[in-house]
């Protein structure tokens, strides 16, 4: 099983981290994002577009320079729908491409874990998916396309569970009911309606994850969904080359 997570800085929630495009383009539901512009001001790159999709999900802002593969910036929930983003003091003599990438998929709803008081005794756990229960079962689940507005929210996962593993870990635990995903996106937030950020990105089929290193004796909330990618925006570009470089150091 392959898989990757991302950490979430630490000022922006208390102190822990947390394909194949083939989307409904006839369907407005899963429209990709359009009127992207994008403006050289102090330094910064500052981006505006407009959403046009009405399904749950979300949105990649990713950049990249001629002749690279894009990286992603930063990522906005359908739920706390943003509009804009800057992309701070970025390099002199350079041209910034960038694309809205729009994914789709219903999260559950959120579940609440408190964390506890380390102990000196306390296990090492790995952080990832947990092996014994990533295995698929063929044919004993019904699973749905999540491609189709008509079973969309059908394949959200179900059954979605948190447990401590150690004083500050948690296994989480979900059924995979989708048949087409290109991925789950575990999120992670500091209450039930605050803002939620990405704890881990994760391959098609999985179904669970171990997060490890979160804060003791502090509440969490964590929400799962499967994904797929849709059609990104298109894209606008910066160069940078009447921007003078960064003054040296005295």
């Amino acid at each position: 099983m392959k898989f990757f997570w991302l950490t979430i800085p630490a000022a922006l929630i208390f102190g822990f981290g947390c394909s194949t495009m083939n989307s409904n383009s006839g369907n407005d539901a899963f429209a990709s994002p359009t009127q992207l512009t994008a403006m050289l001001t102090n330094g910064n790159v500052v981006l505006h577009w407009k959403n046009n999709s009405t399904a749950d999900g979300g949105n990649w802002v990713e950049f990249a320079t001629p002749g690279s593969d894009f990286v992603q910036l930063d990522v906005f929930m359908s739920d706390a729908s943003s509009t804009t983003f800057v992309h701070p003091r970025v390099a002199p003599q350079t041209t910034f491409i960038y694309q809205i990438h729009p994914f789709f998929g219903k999260a559950t709803a959120p579940i609440e874990i408190s964390t506890g008081s380390p102990t000196t005794n306390a296990p090492s756990l790995d952080e990832g998916p947990i092996a014994s229960t990533n295995e698929i079962i063929s044919g004993k689940t019904k699973t749905f396309s999540i491609r189709s507005l008509k079973t969309f929210a059908k394949a959200a996962p179900t059954d979605f569970t948190a447990t401590l593993s150690s004083p500050t870990s948690v296994d989480l635990r979900w059924k995979d009911n989708a048949s087409d995903e290109d991925g789950y996106f575990l999120e992670i937030a500091s209450s039930a309606t605050g803002k939620f950020y990405p704890c881990a990105l994760l391959s098609a089929d999985t179904t669970s994850f171990r997060k490890t290193g979160l804060p003791p004796n502090t509440k969490c909330f964590f929400r799962v969904r499967a994904y797929f990618y849709g059609k990104p925006s298109e894209t606008a570009s910066v160069n940078t080359s009447s921007q003078l470089p960064p003054a040296p150091n005295n």
